[in-house]
């Protein structure tokens, strides 16, 4: 009987008949194994960045709208949770084989708020965390439990006003090809200039209430420059100023650059800040033309005023209004950065350059810091 039994034993060791099914009985658990384990990391990578990006939206969002005093504290953290609410509440289409289970975990929103330190303005900082909670397939489940949670924090910086003083000088072109039409019927370009520099000069009133830290001038250019308005803590002057332009004439920014830069550059005009607030201000220039200059030398003084502001720390942003070439290759190599260069296509863009300059000069721009 034993010799019979050991008889088998040794001839099903020996036969081939069914290693395949044998084989495939013991790899199918660990392909399948794998096959959740990827559908998981997968699942994971999205949750985590969505995520991000979602505590992102939501602290900008609540930063912007302290900034733009649009909205009180509680305000603002109800409008960062909607913004993740919106973003990551309904996931079931986008994750993998995880049914209804996944969701926000534990989310915090916090928000301090402090004074400038100068006038009535304020300074926030925005925190938003948050977890996701991604549920496991079956396989993985053995080895790593129900479910992971994923985490995202962000943080965002406004303020809505300035943290220094600044004087500005606007150059502006009125050349004749300034009266031709833009995008927006019966509004020529010299009309949407006007608009524009009203919307910088509402920025910068925003940032500085109390007309304490800030002053504005402009001049005008044609064939040649124009009467420049003086230095002014208000926006008035200025405005009106822009307000009275009529288009007319070619082009030649050179002679209302070297005027301006002499303005800002002056030491008395540093003096009046410091008297008046004991700081230094910073000082801005901003050159706008919708054309090229007339001659090469026109160009070439003009480009000499950007590289002596480079060298005093006086920021020269430039736009291109619906420019050819030769004047947008001018203005880029005459901006401080490639970020105070911009390229405005129709009416629109112009009037959301000039509020960009605005918000950056005054610094209030919202930014991510985390």
């Amino acid at each position: 009987m034993r010799n019979s039994i050991t008889k088998a034993i040794r001839l099903l060791l020996k036969t081939n008949s069914g290693n395949i099914g044998i084989m495939a009985a013991m790899i199918m658990p660990l392909v399948l194994g794998a096959g959740g384990v990827s559908i998981d990391a997968s699942n994971l990578m999205w949750a985590k960045s969505t995520l991000q990006n979602a505590t992102d939206a939501a602290a900008l969002a609540a930063a912007s709208g302290l900034a733009n005093e649009q909205m009180s504290v509680d305000e603002a953290k109800k409008q960062a949770k909607t913004f993740l609410y919106a973003r990551m509440g309904s996931p079931t289409d986008t994750l993998s084989s995880t049914g209804s289970e996944a969701g926000l975990a534990a989310h915090d929103v916090t928000i301090d708020s402090s004074p400038t330190g100068l006038g009535s303005g304020k300074q926030f900082s925005v925190t938003v965390k948050s977890g996701f909670t991604v549920p496991l397939t079956p396989m993985t489940r053995l080895l790593a439990g129900s479910s992971v949670t994923v985490h995202a924090e962000s943080q965002s910086k406004g303020q809505t006003a300035t943290e220094s003083s600044l004087s500005m000088f606007l150059v502006l072109d009125k050349s004749g090809s300034m009266s031709s039409a833009t995008n927006k019927k019966g509004v020529s370009k010299i009309q949407s200039l006007k608009t524009a520099v009203e919307g910088l000069l509402d920025t910068l009133s925003k940032a500085d209430p109390d007309s304490k830290y800030t002053r504005t001038a402009a001049v005008s250019y044609s064939t040649s420059q124009d009467v420049p308005s003086s230095l002014s803590w208000s926006k008035t002057p200025t405005l009106a100023y822009v307000q009275n332009l009529k288009a007319a004439g070619n082009t030649d920014s050179s002679g209302a650059m070297k005027t301006a830069y002499a303005a800002l550059t002056d030491p008395a005009e540093t003096a009046v800040h410091i008297a008046k607030t004991g700081l230094t201000p910073k000082r801005f220039l901003v050159l706008m033309t919708d054309g090229d200059n007339t001659a090469t030398k026109n160009d070439t003084d003009t480009k000499a005023i950007c590289d002596k502001a480079r060298i005093t720390q006086t920021t020269v942003y430039t736009v291109a209004f619906m420019a050819p070439a030769k004047g947008k290759a001018l203005l880029a190599s005459c901006a401080t950065t490639s970020a105070n260069f911009f390229q405005a296509e129709d009416a629109d863009a112009l009037i959301a350059a000039f509020k960009s300059i605005g918000r950056d000069a005054s610094m209030l721009g919202v930014r991510l810091t985390k």
